[in-house]
């Protein structure tokens, strides 16, 4: 029976060790679930240049992928575009469809913009459950030579910050009065009135509370017209350049070789140059550190036990700092990653003897819960290596969690994986490399090898003349840089486009050392559930019926949705048991306007309907601050020049409409009477009625409809109701725009409305389908808001819910001898657009495109995907003399 003790010992350290493979497998099936069931959508915007000037229009293609695989989304159907301005407001903000995660869109820049840093950020509902950190955003520079036509000099002078105001001409606008407002998070802290000196400028006194705030300026220019300027104020608090030291995974341990990089920052949080010179107590040199341009660089160093350590550090300006190297821990772990061998990954974890337990320690790599590798070593000793192959990963930033025996990550390191297979070949040919002006110019493409089964693409191509704007092409993001860089990172990416260059991996691993990333949180719940926002298959319209005037829900209520341009189209719902109603697979165009109708159980109409708003993620801070300009007009001064040159000759041949400033003008005609309101919401046009009653005929009126009644031709009044004398119900009564019973004409203030309009015959009736069937009222108040306080409308409601954008189309010149598309004066910056490029099953695809009548280098920049998610981005040039 001696044998038995051993063999019960066995058995039980055998069940221990299967116990402990499930734990590891169960954790691991449960961040897969949670990777499956919150597959992360990307965005990216491929714009036809990067800096523009009021009048332009900016031209985009929107290729939203799914994973780190970057397979085109099936997910979203719909994506947001907003473009907020120097002021931290979205100045436009439109919906675009999604095919395959594929959709094109533009943005019309008025004449009426502030000049300065602009960003467009795009994103999908289903993407506001993480971060807006990792929505698409870009900084993009937009000057104004339409109404504007002021150059601006300004910075911080002294202890007042100084603002000097010019002509294009680069004269003075002396004695300008200037209003001016100082404002931090939405709070003003200073305003005021000065006046401009003979040199142009104003000096505001500056206080250090002013840093990082925004000063506002508002003036006349030379041609009266009111214009605003923007300016970002330097942070003072950080006057000089500072080093931050980050050790890899966190963790800086003595005892052994630890890794540490360094970011050296400007006070405006731009990157310099610095070698960091790291001494021991004694003096010695125990490592140096030197940066690339961008203040990133890294080194290992060895930590003796009860060391410390100083850092002195000196910038590429000629300045310098010292600090302590602070945080070294007798106890725990590090981590060195080597990821420098194109075929394998390696990764040392280091441990101090207290933690020698023989414990496990779990090497996993994954994105996100997307498990790629898993390997477990006994804590038995101080150094634990692990390797593995990168062939099968893929491209873009994944996460190394190191976990104890507790399934608890004790150290996390995220890494850059660059798989060349990953990257979409793409063979670009010019029918010629040197151009004429005006002359015919074809591209030819192939994507793609002879080995792939499947060679279909989706491409977008631009073409710029490089002499007529600067391009800020390394801090312009790239298709790569976005989807397999920025969107899983936090935080300012300074020149996206350099990691990309040949060469760059160990900048990309500088940077990742120094920066947040996307990571999950092993300490939530890991709840695969719970998501705030769904992905949208369509537009929808949804709200809340409930009893009228209570808040109880009118369950079961019939709800209809009518279009307002075709009272025949119309959806049906019925409301839950909690009232709910929800109308989808909608697909309008923006501006459609419809009514809402809501009956109960016995076909009244009783009840109030609420529509739940759409919301929209807040602005907040941007996270490519540290790039915004001040001054931009004077920055790009010659494209300005350029762009006025060009729209001159557009408003000559009538292709674009003259800027006109509007100046203030006495009117001393009088209204004609009987006109209607121009605001009146007659679907027929303000005035297309039967009669009109003006607002001087109701001056005297008690109540409405007594004053009405007697002096409508063809109405009628029964109970303080309109009715037609041709028999029938009661007239529909629009009111603003908004459907109302007629009972409900006694509680409107005659001194409110502004005119009304009868609708009575078919050619005006007709329009509003059954609602016209007995005549209507159209209602127009002074303010369009006094009367909404008087009443409460029963089971109607107007909306005027967001659309899709309806896209402009690019003018292409085309110089032929039959040809009528052409320019007399051509003197185009985007030379072409081309967004919708698809390969065919050989790979190929082919566009071309007419030169302008300038000579100069042209840019020519294609991006896209294939159906295998392989990224690309190419760029050729063309010469045109």
């Amino acid at each position: 029976m001696m044998w038995i003790r051993p063999f019960l010992l066995f058995l039980f350290m055998l069940i221990i060790s299967v116990s402990k493979s499930q734990d590891i497998q169960s954790l691991l099936a449960k961040i897969n679930a949670y990777h499956d069931s919150r597959p992360i959508e990307k965005i990216h915007l491929h714009l036809d240049k990067s800096r523009y000037t009021a009048g332009e229009t900016i031209w985009f293609k929107a290729y939203e992928v799914v994973g780190i695989e970057n397979m085109m989304s099936n997910l979203s159907k719909i994506a947001y575009v907003d473009l907020i301005d120097p002021k931290d407001r979205i100045i436009s903000a439109i919906k675009i469809p999604l095919t395959s995660g594929l959709g094109v869109g533009d943005i019309s820049l008025q004449d009426t913009l502030i000049e300065g840093t602009y960003r467009l950020r795009a994103y999908s509902n289903w993407m506001r459950n993480d971060s807006t950190a990792y929505f698409f955003n870009q900084n993009i520079e937009i000057s104004n030579g339409r109404l504007d036509n002021v150059l601006t000099k300004s910075g911080l002078q002294g202890e007042s910050y100084t603002v000097q105001l010019l002509d294009l001409n680069e004269k003075p606008l002396a004695d300008a009065n200037i209003r001016y407002n100082i404002t931090k998070s939405d709070k003003s802290l200073k305003r005021g009135r000065v006046k401009t000196n003979a040199d142009g400028k104003i000096d505001i006194p500056f206080r250090p509370d002013y840093g990082g705030a925004k000063l506002a300026i508002g003036f006349e220019n030379k041609e009266q017209a009111p214009i605003e300027k923007i300016f970002k104020l330097p942070a003072v608090q950080t006057s000089q350049n500072s080093i931050q030291f980050f050790p890899e995974g966190g963790v800086l341990l003595s005892g052994t070789i630890n890794k540490i990089a360094i970011k050296a920052l400007q006070p405006n949080g731009m990157g310099i140059g610095a070698t960091t010179y790291i001494l021991t107590s004694k003096g010695d040199t125990a490592a140096v550190l030197a940066s690339n341009a961008l203040g990133m660089g890294a080194t290992p160093i060895f930590i003796t036990d009860g060391e410390t350590f100083t850092a002195h550090t000196n910038f590429a300006d000629g300045t310098g700092t010292e600090n302590k190297l602070e945080g070294i821990q007798k106890s725990g772990y590090n981590i060195q990653v080597n990821n420098g061998n194109s075929a394998k990954l390696y990764a040392q974890v280091n441990l101090s003897a207290d933690k020698q337990d023989k414990s496990d320690i779990y090497f996993v790599l994954q994105y996100l819960g997307r498990v790629y590798y898993v390997s477990k070593q006994s804590a038995s000793k101080a150094e634990l290596i692990f390797s593995l192959p990168k062939e099968q990963l893929p491209s873009g930033v994944l996460t190394i969690s190191i976990l104890n025996a507790q399934f608890q990550p004790v150290l996390e390191r995220p890494i850059f994986i660059h798989n060349e297979e990953k990257i979409l070949p793409l063979q670009a040919k010019l029918s010629t490399n040197t151009a004429a002006p005006r002359s015919k110019v074809s591209v030819a493409l192939e994507s793609g090898n002879a080995a792939d089964s499947v060679r279909y693409a989706a491409l977008s191509a631009s073409v710029v003349n490089l002499n007529k704007t600067s391009t800020d092409s390394l801090n312009s993001p790239s298709i790569l840089s976005s989807l397999l860089l920025s969107a899983d990172l936090k935080g300012y990416i300074e020149n996206p486009r350099y990691y990309f260059e040949e060469g760059r991996l160990n900048d990309i691993d500088n940077l990742l050392l120094t920066q947040g990333w996307r990571k999950i949180d092993w300490s939530g719940t890991l709840d695969s559930t719970k998501t705030d926002f769904l992905p949208e298959e369509s537009i929808s319209i949804n709200g809340q019926a409930r009893k009228l005037g209570r808040k109880a829900p009118a369950a079961g209520a019939k709800m209809t949705l009518i279009s307002t341009q075709n009272f025949m189209d119309f959806i049906d719902t019925v409301a839950n048991d909690q009232g709910e109603f929800v109308f989808d697979d909608l697909a309008f165009p923006d501006s459609i306007k419809f009514l809402i109708t809501a009956k109960d159980e016995k076909g009244k109409n009783n009840i109030d309907i609420n529509i739940t708003p759409d919301s929209r993620p807040s602005i907040g801070i941007n996270k490519n601050e540290a790039s915004e300009k001040n001054n931009v007009n004077s920055l790009l001064l010659d494209e300005l020049l350029q762009s006025k040159k060009y729209f001159a000759g557009l408003e000559s041949q009538g292709l674009m409409e003259k800027s006109i400033a509007i100046e203030e003008v006495i009117v001393t005609a009088q209204r004609p009477k009987h006109k209607a309101s121009e605001s009146s919401a007659n679907l027929n046009g303000p005035g297309n009625a039967d009669q009109i009653i003006s607002a001087e005929e109701l001056e005297t009126c008690p109540t409405l409809d007594m004053c009405l009644n007697g002096r409508l031709m063809g109405v009628t009044f029964r109970n303080g109701v309109p009715y037609t004398t041709r028999g029938g119900g009661p007239m529909q009564v629009v009111l603003d725009g908004m459907y109302i019973e007629g009972d409900q004409l006694s509680m409107i203030t005659p001194m409110d409305v502004q005119s009304i309009e009868v609708l009575r015959n078919v050619n005006h009736t007709a329009i509003y389908g059954s609602f016209g069937g007995n005549g209507l009222l159209i209602i127009t108040t002074k303010t369009g808001r006094d009367a909404l306080r008087n009443y409460t409308p029963k089971g109607i409601l107007t909306v005027q819910p967001k659309g899709f954008h309806l896209n402009k189309t690019f003018y292409k010149p085309v110089y032929e001898p039959s040809s009528e598309t052409t320019l007399d004066q051509d003197f185009r910056t985007t030379i072409h657009w081309e967004p919708n490029l698809i390969t065919n099953k050989e790979g190929k695809a082919t566009f071309d495109f007419y030169t302008a009548e300038e000579a100069g280098q042209y840019l020519i920049t294609i991006e896209g995907l294939d159906f295998d998610g392989r990224l690309v981005h190419k760029t050729l040039t063309l010469d045109v003399k």
